[in-house]
């Protein structure tokens, strides 16, 4: 039997309220969007300045009038820089007698009641809390593993462990979304996507000092949000830049045929191509930029994620190990940044290769029109030939002058010769300019 005593769900969540390129208007909407999660008459007080941690609403703590009468709870907003975060918390409100681990799925559904699902969030985490009755002789992990699967029924126990106030903490941490193709991946929050924390203290002073560390909670959660959001994020700009870089090549392919260039195609159509490509690689340009700053988004909140658990394990004191939350930040270093790094190598050297063959094709492009405007300038000249010929041979011929009088055919028929005259003259002049080139 796994029975707690003031079982306890907070839900922390958190979204964006500017990101890159977001308009005044964007913003002003993130914000709206977000307060919508709070009670209607919330006094909301968001300054502009940039802060790492502000209270945004009067008083910081909003409580929540629920029709079950038996829970309790409460809202604390919060804006971390450029993230609104958001605490819910719902417990059952009883501190004096056990209640069995079920309970937390009461507490979920009180809590998912509450949210409003227009909120476009980059993260969350649950965090699941209570105390032992005393002498009690449960195993901390069972009774765990029993709140867990109250939450998520259809998921596997592979937690990491640590101690935190003298009570066990276990952690779950699922990211398949992260290994998946992004086909299959509409949003990386769906309901396979979750962060678990489960703290299982041994009496009621160990509970009531863990509620200290809500704030420290807040910051840590928000990093870890933003550093699995920015990962996500490079992702899909990795996708997008292999999709410009196929259809680039595809135009590539398309002009490099050997036949392409043999079969008189229009400038216009292959200038056409190289506008297409043109506008393909300013997004690529684009995209790559991107790439580079969802790097930076990791490396910053990883650095805050870092020195925020340097300040939580040095609050909690020397009997507590915390070590297992390591393990994420080194999922970030060792894994997010050395991806996105080479990533950005990688795509580096194909917009190098782009670049070459737009400078190709514009080089042929201009190949092929100037050979166009000298086959005019031929056709040009030896027409003019010709036509110079015709005048002179035709005037002459009539009057059957010179040497047209010993030709009977040039004076009967003076139009048909000096049409053949010249002809002759017009393929003279381009035999010779053929051999003087």
């Amino acid at each position: 039997m796994s029975d707690l005593i003031y079982p306890t769900l907070d839900l922390f969540l958190y979204a964006l309220k500017t990101s890159l390129n977001t308009t005044d208007a964007e913003t002003q909407k993130n914000q709206a969007t977000f307060l919508s999660q709070l009670p209607y008459d919330t006094q909301f007080n968001d300054s502009e300045i940039e802060t790492e941690y502000l209270e945004i609403t009067q008083p910081p703590q909003i409580n929540f009038i629920s029709q079950n009468q038996t829970l309790e709870g409460y809202y604390y907003g919060v804006r971390l820089n450029d993230t609104y975060g958001l605490q819910i918390d719902c417990s059952i409100n009883n501190q004096t007698e056990t209640q069995p681990a079920k309970s937390f799925a009461i507490l979920k559904t009180e809590i998912e009641q509450k949210l409003n699902k227009e909120l476009t969030i980059i993260g969350k985490t649950w965090l699941l809390s209570g105390w032992l009755p005393e002498n009690s002789s449960q195993n901390h992990e069972d009774i765990a593993k029993d709140c867990y699967y109250a939450l998520f029924k259809d998921t596997s126990w592979q937690p990491e462990t640590g101690i935190f106030l003298d009570g066990k903490v276990f952690e779950v941490g699922r990211s398949q979304y992260i290994n998946q193709s992004l086909k299959n991946v509409t949003t990386p929050l769906n309901s396979n996507e979750h962060h678990v924390i489960i703290a299982i203290y041994n009496n009621r002073e160990s509970a009531e000092k863990a509620a200290e560390f809500y704030k420290d909670w807040m910051g840590l959660f928000c990093y870890r949000s933003k550093i699995s959001w920015a990962y996500w994020q490079s992702r899909l700009v990795k996708e997008s830049l292999l999709n410009h870089y196929k259809k680039i090549e595809e135009n590539r392919k398309f002009t490099n045929q050997s036949n392409y260039w043999q079969e008189n195609q229009k400038i216009t159509t292959s200038r056409q191509i190289l506008n297409n490509i043109d506008n393909i690689l300013q997004q690529y340009t684009i995209d790559l930029l991107n790439l580079s700053f969802q790097k930076q988004i990791i490396e910053i909140n990883l650095s805050n994620y870092q020195i925020r658990l340097a300040l939580i394990k040095e609050k909690a004191g020397q009997n507590n190990q915390l070590d297992f939350l390591e393990k994420f930040s080194n999922l970030a270093n060792k894994k997010y940044l050395p991806q996105i790094t080479k990533d950005i190598e990688n795509m580096q050297l194909g917009l190098q290769l782009l670049e070459d063959t737009i400078n190709a094709t514009r080089s042929r492009i201009e190949v092929e029109k100037s050979e166009r405007e000298r086959n005019f300038q031929e056709l040009v000249a030896v027409a003019g030939a010709g036509i110079a010929t015709v005048s002179l041979i035709r005037e002459t011929a009539k009057e059957c002058k010179d040497i047209f009088k010993q030709v009977d055919f040039f004076c009967k028929y003076p139009l048909s010769a000096s049409l053949i005259v010249g002809m002759i003259v017009g393929f003279m002049v381009w035999w010779l300019r053929k051999r003087l080139r």
